[in-house]
């Protein structure tokens, strides 16, 4: 089969490799669609967040991708409820099922991960082997390319929005409110019933997250961009900023747009530095909090939610397998609004 394998830090390159055998409870996926992320971008680069991929585990060569949908194409003989021809979206936040976090149902934080297309082989490819089937859900209104970008973009910010733990009385502030998360976000929130400001510094960006609903954007690139938030959040702030960035600059920038009591989730692993005063943080009662992917649970709620036609993620651009370092080029160099989706 043909997969797109990270064979060294800084590019993809094409190859035939075995299609995967399957036993016991593992699945066989045919890829139908798979989403290009952010993450890709810095796994290819050789780092994630500032720290060195092969110092978090990772082992090369492998075949990256970790938003995918498609059809079982065959079943280990313990599968029980699934079967060929089955369309699927992949759960590929996967840990070794032992450790503290995996036992409570925090799989996606597991001390020993096994996360497709992270540390091993994902949806870059004609077929990707699912270790187990309770990681996958069958899904009757959703095309795959339309569900590929739950599996991060859409669990991500499910579960960033539900830690912002608002009601539709509150004002929610997205910070990179046009890329594949944002977007996601503003339509999670908008689902729930709340205020959503989006905020961005591409004209694009502007209008995509005008058109996921926002009730307002603000441009980023305006000096007074703290103050317009203010204004446009009853002169109190933002009851909660989600921050998909997470640079110097946003860091720095949108804890100052936040209302007394306010929460500042950090999604985002752009590799900034969060200085925040004492003062700051005690006098305003303010949270911050990291958020990072989701857990089963989280994935079952935002494809439900998309199921229902509550919220679709926003596909831009559909592309080759084999375009996949195109694909993440258009991410680094800030030419996406939205999602791209390989097809193989």
């Amino acid at each position: 089969m043909k997969a797109m394998r990270l064979v060294d830090i800084g590019k993809l390159e094409l190859m035939e490799v075995d299609v995967p055998k399957v036993r016991d409870s593992e699945v066989l996926v045919k890829v139908r669609a798979a989403g290009v992320c952010h993450t890709d971008v810095h796994i290819r680069s050789g780092y994630i967040g500032g720290m060195n991929i092969k110092d978090l585990g990772f082992k090369l060569p492998y075949t990256p991708g970790h938003e995918m949908a498609g059809v079982v194409e065959e079943v280990g003989a313990e599968v029980q409820g699934f079967s060929k021809g089955d369309v699927v979206v992949v759960y590929p936040w996967i840990g070794d099922g032992t450790c503290y976090y995996c036992k409570v149902g925090e799989e996606h934080l597991c001390d020993n991960p096994r996360q497709l297309g992270i540390h091993v082989d994902g949806g870059f490819a004609e077929y990707v082997k699912i270790p187990h089937y309770r990681y996958l859900l069958k899904i009757r209104n959703l095309s795959p390319i339309d569900a590929a970008p739950l599996c991060c973009a859409g669990i991500t910010s499910y579960r960033a929005v539900r830690k912002a733990g608002l009601d539709p009385s509150k004002t929610l502030v997205v910070v990179g409110a046009g890329g594949g998360l944002g977007t996601m976000a503003i339509q999670i929130a908008k689902a729930i019933g709340m205020a959503v400001i989006g905020v961005d510094v591409r004209d694009e960006a502007l209008e995509a997250a005008k058109r996921a609903g926002a009730d307002y954007v603000v441009d980023g690139r305006n000096s007074s961009v703290v103050e317009e938030i203010k204004r446009l959040a009853d002169g109190r702030g933002a009851d909660a900023v989600i921050d998909f960035t997470g640079s110097d600059k946003t860091l720095s920038t949108y804890p100052n747009a936040l209302a007394k009591r306010g929460k500042y989730i950090i999604v985002g692993l752009y590799g900034g530095e969060l200085r925040c005063p004492s003062a700051f943080a005690v006098l305003n009662e303010a949270e911050f909090i990291g958020s990072f992917i989701g857990n089963l649970a989280d994935f079952i709620g935002v494809v439900n939610l998309a199921e229902r036609g509550k919220v679709k993620p926003m596909v831009t651009k559909i592309m080759r397998l084999e375009e996949a370092n195109e694909a993440i080029d258009n991410l680094e160099h800030g030419k996406v609004v939205g999602r791209q989706i390989l097809v193989p």
